[in-house]
């Protein structure tokens, strides 16, 4: 694989933070996206922020923090 690889990891405390919170955020959209068919008028609301959720889960670690660890170096 190249150096520039989303997908390598180098084991850093960073990674691991940034993989957590990811996976909240998924889990988080699901969740939002159960609850959005209970809450009556604010569902699409919800729904919406299910959607967000579960696009920044996927975001993150793949386009934002590589850039932001590219600015650093």
């Amino acid at each position: 694989m190249s150096s520039n690889s989303p997908v390598e990891r180098n084991g850093s405390p960073a990674n691991a933070v940034g993989a957590f919170f990811a996976f909240l955020l998924f889990i988080g959209g699901i969740v939002l996206f159960t609850v959005a068919f209970n809450v009556g008028d604010a569902g699409p609301y919800v729904f919406s922020a299910g959607i967000l959720a579960i696009a920044l889960s996927f975001g993150i670690p793949t386009t934002i923090l590589p850039a932001l660890e590219d600015r650093e170096s």
